[in-house]
């Protein structure tokens, strides 16, 4: 592939997929069966020790195996990152797609993965029905997890499509160990978040630190424990929630 990932293809084809399938409704976004409708491929679960999902294509109909043991919310994700494959990339070796564990918020992922995880977020999270439902509200993660729930997705995907597509200027962070991992943005964030280690006085850091002391609730923090320069921005807000053993994933705004 030439350049970089082609985003508005990729959600393009994931909302005509949707329209061609009638879907109307979250609880309407069936994978397993869509996969087949569409592509004639099965999904099935398996042991994976190199990849979190893979896909075979073949001439009469094609096979997504999936690692078993994965949650729910990352289990549809990577099916529907299979998808994208399926859908974006029909003349490449599908195998040599997938083929280490690349986590869906790592956008700077070969050009191919970027587009399946584009093609993902849009297939289990619309546009035209997951924005409406972050307009009325403010930013936090009560909102987050009905979002997640209402969609069946995990509340790491949930963030970053929220960041995307919600009214706030507000941004998603992943930290591990402390150190920050990634960070994504929303349009209007005019703020760059500092890379590195945590600030001392972040919940995040708290969660690594003291998770048996931390508290899930929104807090008041100085703007340089978080961003380079506050330009004029003295304070914002944090909220933090550990995911699993993995991380820290921290809103902003």
């Amino acid at each position: 592939m030439i350049g970089g990932p082609d985003q508005n293809r990729a959600r393009r084809e994931a909302l005509a997929l949707l329209k061609r399938c009638g879907v109307e409704k979250p609880e309407e976004i069936d994978l397993e069966l869509i996969a087949w409708h569409a592509f004639k491929a099965l999904v099935q679960e398996r042991p994976l020790s190199h990849c979190n999902a893979r896909v075979v294509r073949g001439h009469l109909r094609s096979l997504i195996t999936v690692a078993s043991g994965t949650s729910r919310g990352r289990r549809r994700f990577n099916i529907a990152h299979e998808m994208g494959h399926l859908a974006l990339h029909p003349n490449m070796n599908q195998l040599a797609l997938c083929s280490v564990k690349e986590g869906f918020w790592q956008y700077r992922a070969r050009p191919e993965e970027a587009e399946a995880n584009f093609f993902a977020a849009e297939l289990l999270m619309p546009e035209p029905l997951f924005s409406p439902r972050c307009q009325a509200e403010k930013p936090g993660f009560d909102l987050i997890e009905n979002l997640a729930g209402e969609f069946a997705t995990s509340l790491t995907a949930t963030a970053l499509r929220y960041v995307e597509h919600g009214p706030w200027d507000c941004c998603a962070v992943w930290s591990q160990n402390g150190n920050i991992h990634w960070i994504s943005t929303s349009e209007s964030f005019r703020w760059k978040v500092r890379e590195g280690r945590l600030g001392p006085s972040t919940y995040a850091l708290d969660f690594t630190e003291n998770p048996g002391e931390a508290t899930l609730l929104q807090k008041e923090v100085a703007a340089p424990q978080w961003l380079e320069s506050d330009r004029g921005v003295a304070r914002g807000r944090e909220q933090s929630r550990p995911i699993g053993a993995e991380g820290v994933l921290t809103l902003l705004w």
